[in-house]
């Protein structure tokens, strides 16, 4: 509530109240949670499907910080490396 009454920027003013020139811009960096691994959400026959849909509905209704797992941060470490190495080529 605060950052929509604040806005994108906050002006300094001094002891009368005018603004003074300097300003301070807000700003949200991107957080992440990074945890477990999605081979905690496996039975025996496959995927636990009330496990995996409840972490799910978990992590997509959370506004900040993103969750990802370690074989997730992993998967996507790997992926930039290809890519980067298949446009060296």
């Amino acid at each position: 509530m605060a950052t929509r009454q604040i806005g994108q920027r906050l002006a300094e003013v001094d002891e009368s109240g005018a603004e003074t020139g300097e300003v301070t811009h807000l700003v949200r960096p991107r957080s992440f949670l990074i945890i477990g691994h999605l081979s905690r959400l496996w039975g025996q026959g496959g995927i636990h499907a009330a496990k995996y849909r409840s972490f799910e509905l978990y992590r997509r209704n959370l506004y900040e910080p993103e969750i990802i797992t370690f074989d997730e941060l992993l998967a996507r470490a790997e992926w930039h490396i290809a890519v980067a190495d298949r446009d060296r080529m």
